[in-house]
């Protein structure tokens, strides 16, 4: 370039200038014919010729030739009026209506274009239409404006045609029918009309009246934009920049915009500004954003206007000025642009440029709702859901969102998700809560993403998917969601739908944190309170509870409340975590009330008021926080700072249970199992064990367990009981770990395996449950499971004692009483039993009674034998019930009285207790306050056989032998005495002997004879001793090694 100019400087030294002289010469001549023709119009119009002086006027007008003059035209324009010409009465028309040559005056100018209408020109019928469609010279009347266009558009008038096209498309002054527009659109664009040809292309672009055809939308646009008309080149730029019907080119939709912005389109300009605010098919220029903008602005055109006052606002391509986007928002606000109506809202809303004024803000709102604006519908319906500027109304909301959501505003949907979700303002439906937070999140909207990632979390409302719940909590994280972000920190800190990562939970919260996030704060107060994925600080956590509690978060208050209560990275300070309690409490927050109620009840830095728990509770429960519902059933239950009311403890416990809350479910189960506060119905107590052992309470499973075991309230399954306990023992509960080691030592639902059920007991007496340490004692003191160790064993009764266990406290006693692991000490025996006995120990009662009828720590004391019998055989105690029974048999203590013996021993029996069942054959078969029954005798003496009692097993054998209530059978005698004999039994033994001696014929039938009455004689049988020495020698010596004592 600098070349070119270099050599082309040596023409400008010479001041030689280039010419065309024949052109020159050319356009001298066209400027004199020009003049000679205008005087001969001039000439032609004075004469009266109408069309010369309509032509003349058109010329004035425009500048055709001449030097714009509006008086000259109108003069013109009215010479030919007069003389009746419709095309001039028209254009006489325009100037009064435009005010151009004379005043302005719409209504002689209506009076004009119906003087030409009224003679059937098109052009004046449509002029007469808009008149009436925008009120000018007349009261607007869009239903007159209709017919107007459609008298015109019948004459195949192509303006008309196609202004009467866009009432129809648009609704005005006939009802909306995109069908017919597109009909007149069509008429119209069949003249190459070029706004019915762009309009009819923006009904293929949308589908409105035709099938949608995005292309051939393109190619209407294209061919009028080749006629230069802007609008289209406009519309060209649109489908560009949104890839609609031709590949999406944002750098061509600019020049397209460029092209009819430099033109003067107002649209376009404000397209191009946008482009540039936004990088859209350019760089960020914010200059040029506001260059262009303000052109359009200028032109007074409402959107460019909202725009600027955003960039006057947020500082871009100018310094920020409030007022001045205040001034531009009140300016589009003037024309009901709807837009900036509602960013006026906001502004009220917040204070943001003019004084905070949430009712005005409201009414901005509306006004811009009113228009459609689907933002200021939302945010009206947000004012309605959470009474800001108004008062709350939920259901005044839901129009509002509602309308907003056909319109597709994703945080419409968001709220409206939320409103159905939690019931507000509707029925409570959190599957159609969910399917509005999926509609949303579809649309890209990030907290609706996240909200939907916590409905697959908690499988509310849509079926559980943590992993899918992660997803889209990474996704919402992504599009900047911090709540999203502080939830998928969480689900990688627990292992929520992924395996626990704490090197990426940590990183997640932190950033969330970083940005001031209140709940990722906490979050990580919790890592470093619990070292999880990192290294343990309580001093940290605390501070991350203080950061989060400095943000008025409640939750984290709360917890701070707990570090101080608990002494957890701050000094112990009950006082101070009662006040961060009652703080977070105020705030709202439930588990503050529940916990501040709960130091009331418990006196935690204050002095125990139950009523003023009862308080916080109620406000806890009236908000549904389930641990607040069941602690007042526990204060109504148990008449806790509140009249005592089971029937109300109850319900409370159903309010909470019906809430998921797990302990509640279980006590509940528990109130149905006992009757209390309810009727009684242990299928139901099943139900609820298992409904919460389900929901993973430990209590529950262990109820259940039990229930399993022992046939309360279903079929007794041992084997279904195995599962619920083991699933209880994992989660540390250690009444589960008892009964599992019973389970194990018994056989019960599981093979025997007395090692293994010896080590459950240990479990759970590692956890101080006092049932398991006595367990574990009577383990030791028999060897089962663990090598026998009877010391051991009255260290752990006497654990378990001070713990509280009533069982244990009487084993004490017993081996006291017996010698078992300690020296015999009767007295001290008697004490422990005495301690067991005043809480009503069925067990340590009989045994006290046993103390007094053989004076062992005590005075000898039949009769007070009697009274503690009778104490423990009310209670249930089989042992009781038949040394009772036996009492009034023999007459110990009491006056003998086989009739108030038997009543006992039946109910001893029937507890299967086989002494009580082999004293009832007595009974039958002596006929000791019975009737004299031998066969069933029989049958009592067969059921105590069945369970090994050997005194029963000889019972019976004699019952065989002399044919009481049986065939006498000598054969099945001798087989139950061997059997009794073989377990030990002396007087089966004797038997045997006497068998042997007196009723066998065979050769050795002496010397076995001498061998049980032998073995009798060992068992300390005198009888046994005499009858051998009788019988001769010892039958060790005499039988010669053949038998041997095992």
């Amino acid at each position: 370039m600098e070349e070119m100019y270099g050599e082309g400087s040596r023409f400008d030294e010479q001041n030689i200038v280039l010419v065309d002289a024949q052109n020159i010469v050319r356009a001298a001549r066209e400027v004199k014919q020009s003049k000679e023709a205008f005087a001969a119009l001039l000439e032609q119009a004075e004469l009266g010729d109408t069309a010369v002086q309509y032509d003349l006027g058109r010329r004035y007008a425009g500048g055709d030739g001449v030097e714009t003059d509006y008086e000259r035209a109108f003069y013109w324009f009215s010479r030919a009026a007069e003389d009746g010409d419709l095309r001039a009465i028209e254009a006489l028309g325009r100037c009064y209506q435009e005010g151009h040559g004379v005043e302005r005056d719409e209504q002689r100018a209506l009076d004009l274009f119906r003087q030409a209408a009224d003679q059937d020109s098109c052009s004046a019928q449509c002029e007469v239409g808009l008149c009436y469609e925008y009120g000018k010279g007349c009261d607007r009347d869009l239903g007159a404006a209709v017919e107007w266009y459609r008298t015109a558009a019948q004459q195949d008038y192509a303006p008309a045609q196609c202004n009467l096209g866009y009432c129809y498309l648009c609704g005005i002054g006939c009802p909306e029918d995109a069908q017919q527009a597109v009909y007149w659109f069509r008429a119209a664009a069949e003249q190459d009309y070029p706004r019915a040809l762009d309009l009819l292309g923006s009904c293929y672009l949308r589908g409105s009246g035709a099938e949608r055809d995005p292309q051939q939308a393109v190619a209407l646009f294209a061919r009028v934009a080749e006629q230069g008309y802007l609008p289209a080149i406009c519309d060209l730029g649109l489908c560009c920049e949104n890839g609609d019907g031709v590949e999406k080119d944002p750098v061509r939709a600019v020049h397209y915009y460029r092209q009819a912005a430099e033109r003067g389109f107002v649209s376009a300009q404000c397209n191009l500004g946008f482009c540039y605010m936004e990088g859209i098919g350019c760089a960020v220029d914010g200059e040029q954003a506001v260059y262009w903008l303000e052109l359009a602005a200028d032109q007074n055109y409402p959107r460019a206007l909202s725009l600027l006052a955003c960039c006057y606002r947020d500082g871009t391509g100018v310094e920020v000025d409030l007022k001045r986007t205040i001034a531009l928002l009140e300016q589009a606000a003037e024309q009901d642009y709807a837009p900036a109506l509602c960013d006026l809202g906001l502004c009220y809303e917040v204070g943001n440029g003019v004084e905070q004024d949430r009712e005005q803000a409201v009414r901005y709102y509306l006004r811009s709702a009113e228009l459609g604006n689907s933002t200021a519908q939302c945010n009206l319906g947000c004012c309605y859901l959470r009474g800001i500027g108004c008062q709350r109304d939920p259901k005044q909301a839901l129009p509002w969102l509602k309308k907003a959501i056909e319109q597709g505003h994703p945080r419409a949907m968001g709220l409206l998700g939320d409103c159905y979700f939690y019931g507000d303002g509707v029925e409570r439906d959190r599957e159609r809560g969910a399917d509005y937070y999926r509609q949303a999140a579809e649309l890209g909207y990030a907290p609706a993403i996240c909200d939907l990632g916590l409905c697959y979390e908690n499988g509310t409302g849509v079926e559980m998917d943590k992993a899918r719940a992660v997803e889209l909590y990474a996704r919402a994280a992504e599009r900047g969601s911090l709540d999203a972000r502080c939830n998928l920190g969480y689900c990688y800190l627990k292992g929520i739908g992924c395996a626990v990562d704490y090197p990426r939970a940590l990183p997640e919260l932190e950033q969330a944190a970083e940005q001031g996030h209140p709940r990722a704060l906490d979050l990580l107060g919790d890592c470093y309170l619990h070292g999880e994925g990192v290294e343990k600080d309580e001093r940290r956590a605390a501070d991350y509870y203080q950061r989060a509690a400095d943000l008025d978060y409640a939750v984290a208050i709360c917890d701070l409340g707990l570090c101080y209560e608990y002494g957890t990275g701050v000094e112990p300070d009950k006082d101070k975590a009662l006040q961060l309690y009652r703080r977070a409490a105020e705030m709202g927050n439930v588990l503050a009330q529940c916990n501040l109620a709960y130091c009331y009840l418990s006196g935690i830095g204050c002095q125990e008021q139950p009523q003023e728990a009862v308080v916080w509770l109620e406000r806890a429960a009236e908000q549904g926080h389930p641990r607040a519902l069941y602690l007042l059933g526990d204060c109504y239950l148990y008449g806790t700072g509140v009249e005592r009311d089971e029937a109300r403890g109850a319900d409370y416990y159903r309010q909470a249970a019906d809430l998921g809350y797990a302990a509640a479910v279980c006590d509940l189960g528990l109130c149905y199992e006992n009757g209390t506060g309810v009727e009684m119905d242990k299928e139901k107590a099943v139900e609820l064990y298992a409904r919460a052992g389900e929901m993973g309470n430990a209590g529950a499973q262990c109820n259940l367990a039990f229930c399993y075991l022992n046939g309360i309230g279903c079929q007794k399954e041992p084997q279904r009981a195995i599962p619920w306990l083991e699933r209880a023992v994992e989660r540390g509960h250690p009444r589960a770990m008892d009964l599992l080691g019973d389970c194990y030592l018994y056989g019960e639902g599981v093979a025997v395996d007395q090692q293994r059920g010896a080590d459950y007991y240990r479990q759970a007496a590692d956890l101080d449950y006092a049932v398991a340490v006595c367990d574990l004692g009577l383990c030791y003191e028999n060897g089962t499971g663990v090598e026998m160790d009877k010391r051991r064993a009255v260290e752990l009764y006497a654990r378990a004692s001070e713990l509280g266990n009533l069982d244990a406290l009487c084993n004490l006693g017993y081996c006291y009483l017996r010698g078992i692991g300690c020296k015999p000490a009767p007295k001290k025996a008697v004490t422990y039993l005495e301690r067991a006995a005043e809480r009503n120990h069925p067990r340590a009662l009989d045994l006290l009674g046993l103390c007094c009828e053989n004076g062992d720590g005590v005075e000898e004391d039949a009769a007070r034998a009697v009274a503690y019998y009778t104490r423990a055989a009310e209670l249930g105690r089989a042992a009781a019930q038949c040394n009772l029974g036996y009492c009034y048999l023999v007459g110990i203590g009491c006056e003998r009285s086989p009739e108030r013996a038997v009543p006992w021993l039946e109910r001893s029996a029937a507890q299967g207790y086989p002494r009580a069942m082999d004293l009832l054959g007595d009974c039958y078969r002596k006929g000791w306050g019975v009737e004299t029954d031998g066969a069933r005798a029989v049958d009592y003496y067969q059921q105590a056989a069945q369970q090994g009692y050997l005194t029963a097993m000889v019972d019976l054998a004699q019952c065989y032998e002399r044919g009481i209530g049986v065939a006498a059978d000598m054969g099945r005698a001798a087989q139950l005495c061997t059997e009794a004999a073989q377990r030990g039994s002396a007087s089966a033994m004797l038997w045997l002997g006497r068998w042997h001696r007196d009723h066998k014929p065979e050769r050795d039938s002496r010397k076995k004879a001498r061998y049980w009455l032998q073995q009798a004689a060992d068992q300390g049988s005198k009888q046994a001793q005499k009858e051998l020495k009788e019988l001769g020698g010892s039958a060790l010596q005499k039988l010669a090694g053949l038998f041997r004592r095992s």
